[in-house]
């Protein structure tokens, strides 16, 4: 539920009330009085923002009027404005189909206005424009597209400069933190958000500061493991929220005290700080929120080791608010806390129905550390208790599959930190290289200069000089071609011992993955052969890399006997590594799916693997087959779904996106943004 509690900060279009009901009741008893147009809106505009913490759908309802009214009377600023508090409304409710809808309204309105800036008042112009693009920054955000939020977040900063204005700035540099934090770069996380309150502090911006503080509570506490400093900066944040009346952003604030003080074993603070969460979320009538609450309170009362009855009582509690709020990843949690409690009481029935209905749920949230202890409960429970040979065959299924997917994020996680590592010590030692140099070209500038009075003496040491610095790149270059030789036979090594293991593996669908796995290193393997082997060392030639990576496949599915043969259709491209190994890792899931499916019982077909530069200057790849398509392929039980995950992930990493043309036969099209060819 981490991205759920981010919302309050991540949102960068509307400044926090700060008035009590009181001032939002004096505000509606003045709006029927006015007959000037312009004054109404700007009442419901005010009405909006002390609207925002404490009903969400009354914000709304004026956001709504004050388009409407501002149209009416002609205002095209004052109806951007609303748009984009609609757009923000939107994402607070987490409705993110309207918010983008709102985003993109907002933008397009500002976008025009900007064209004849002097028509309107160019700090609020400007400032409103910001906003927008920062809405927009954060939904893609939310949807874990971190390179469009990047983009749109500097934008929403350098549109924000020509305001005058630093909250709309302030509010990106707070979400560019959280994506730090994604990227683990707690340091960065943390020095945007003491950004972020130095600047909220300058406009002496109460609501800004006690969001800061939270902010750089979260980072020490959550990432860091500082707690108790945490605590300091949670307490300040709560101070604020109630001078200024937010109840939202103090049921926020007491949600991370009651997770710092459950760090540090302090329980019976935890349950206080958690039960004054569902107490605020009961006063807004914020459902998500309450299910937020109240499972974090369940959580802590097992831990204090409450009875079973009160723990049944609250999970069935935040299973119904989590179906009135449609909000699947607050219940299944639920049902499962439920099944343990008949577990322990040895009703392994009833158990077993809580696991089932927590099954069916979480199987679409993705979450495999839950599912694969889910699964394993149940598991258990179906074989050692009930005896259904069947359910338990299925559940271990389950879990072999959830666990197979948490291995396998592990290993891509921690190869994407070796290759992290790998890339910043190279650079530091370029840079120590560089710096090298630059010394020693000094020390050889002054040499020089005393040995051009000495003529002859002097061009001989010349001479000398300049043979030394060719047989060190001679010998430089040796050593980089015996690295990618080395870094080829370990990969051959690793590959031999794949296809040894595989030898003594029956389970066809183990044996498939263990196949799969070593077609993998292989395809890596070929890149540093050719690399050792080239005559650039920086760079591979695709053509005869992508010749000898069709036979090699062709091979391992025994497929040389000419029944399926591949057709090359490319530009001449020499790629520098770091694009050559994705792009050869993922023709080689997609090679590889084609001969695995697209060409059963025999049947000859051709696969096509074409990669051109198109008039835009993007690198496109596509791997076709004529085979059965995707409707015709045989359907394996065991098949999960890690080589598409891959293709994703690697096309990210090169700005591309796979788009599937399935027809007679089945295709894959690739259009990539990064790469590099030399």
């Amino acid at each position: 539920m981490k991205t759920f509690l981010k919302i309050l900060f991540l949102f960068c279009c509307l400044p926090q009330a700060k008035a009590q009901s009181n001032a939002v009741d004096s505000l509606k008893a003045l709006l029927p009085t006015l007959k000037d147009g312009q004054q109404e809106v700007d009442v419901l505009g005010q009405l909006v923002k002390q609207s925002l913490n404490s009903d969400l759908e009354a914000s709304k309802q004026y956001a709504h009027q004050m388009v409407s009214l501002s149209r009416k009377i002609g205002n095209e600023l004052s109806a951007a404005g609303g748009l984009k508090d609609l757009a923000a409304i939107h994402l607070i409710a987490s409705k993110y189909d309207s918010s983008k809808h709102f985003c993109l309204l907002a933008i397009q309105a500002f976008e025009q206005l900007s064209k004849r800036p002097k028509d309107y008042d160019k700090a609020k112009l400007w400032e409103g424009y910001a906003g927008s693009y920062g809405n927009l920054g954060n939904w893609f955000y939310y949807q874990t597209q971190l390179d469009s939020a990047i983009f749109y977040h500097e934008k929403a900063i350098s549109i924000s400069e020509k305001s005058g204005k630093e909250k709309v700035k302030a509010n990106s540099l707070g979400t560019l933190s959280y994506i730090y934090l994604d990227q683990t770069k707690y340091d960065k996380a943390l020095e945007k958000q003491l950004e972020v309150l130095h600047s909220f502090e300058r406009q002496g911006d109460k609501d800004g500061i006690s969001r800061a503080y939270q902010g750089i509570g979260e980072i020490n506490c959550e990432y860091l493991n500082k707690c108790k400093l945490a605590l300091d900066y949670y307490y300040k944040s709560v101070k604020i929220k109630r001078e200024i009346g937010s109840d939202r952003g103090l049921a926020y604030v007491m949600r991370r005290l009651g997770d710092a003080h459950k760090k540090l074993a302090k329980l019976d603070s935890a349950e206080y700080y958690f039960t004054e969460t569902a107490r605020l979320a009961e006063k807004l009538g914020d459902k998500r929120l309450m299910v937020d609450g109240y499972s974090a309170l369940a959580a802590v009362w097992n831990k204090m080791g409450k009875p079973d009855s009160q723990l049944i009582r609250i999970n069935l509690k935040v299973i119904a608010l989590g179906k009135e709020a449609k909000y699947q990843e607050g219940q299944y949690g639920s049902y499962f806390n439920i099944g343990e409690v008949y577990r322990k009481q040895g009703d392994y029935r009833k158990a077993a129905e809580y696991y089932d209905q927590a099954a069916v749920l979480g199987n679409e949230s993705g979450d495999y550390d839950f599912l694969s202890k889910l699964n394993y409960a149940r598991y258990t429970i179906y074989k050692e208790h009930l005896q259904d040979e069947q359910k338990a065959l299925a559940a271990l299924e389950a879990y072999l599959v959830s666990h197979d997917s948490v291995t396998n994020a592990a290993k891509f996680k921690a190869v994407e930190d070796i290759s992290t590592q790998y890339e910043t010590a190279k650079k530091e030692a370029i840079i120590a290289e560089q710096t090298e140099a630059i010394r020693q070209g000094r020390i050889r500038f002054w040499l020089i200069v005393g040995i051009l009075a000495l003529a002859l003496l002097g061009g001989g040491l010349l001479i000398r000089l300049t043979r030394q610095l060719h047989k060190r790149n001679e010998e430089k270059e040796f050593l980089i071609k015996e690295i990618h030789h080395r870094v080829k036979n370990n990969l051959q090594v690793l590959s031999s011992l794949l296809h040894l293991q595989s030898r003594h593996i029956k389970d066809e669908a183990a044996l498939d993955a263990v196949r799969e796995g070593q077609n993998r290193v292989e395809a890596m393997g070929l890149i540093h052969q050719k690399l050792y082997m080239g005559d650039k060392l920086a760079a591979v030639e695709m053509k005869d890399y992508l010749y000898n990576l069709g036979d090699t496949l062709l091979d391992s599915f025994g497929l040389d006997d000419d029944r399926v043969k591949i057709i090359y259709h490319l530009q001449p491209l020499h790629l520098d590594v770091d694009t050559a190994i994705p792009l050869g890792l993922i023709i080689n899931e997609l090679v590889t799916n084609s001969l695995k499916y697209a060409f059963p019982d025999g049947r000859q077909g051709i696969v096509e693997i074409s990669l051109w530069k198109n008039e835009t200057g993007q690198l496109c790849l596509k791997v076709a087959d004529n085979g059965v398509g995707k409707s015709g392929a045989p359907q394996l039980k065991s098949s999960t779904s890690f080589g598409t995950n891959l293709v994703e992930i690697l096309s990210k990493k090169l700005k591309g996106k796979p788009e599937v043309q399935d027809g007679a036969g089945y295709a894959t099209l690739i259009r990539f943004e990064n790469y590099k060819s030399v």
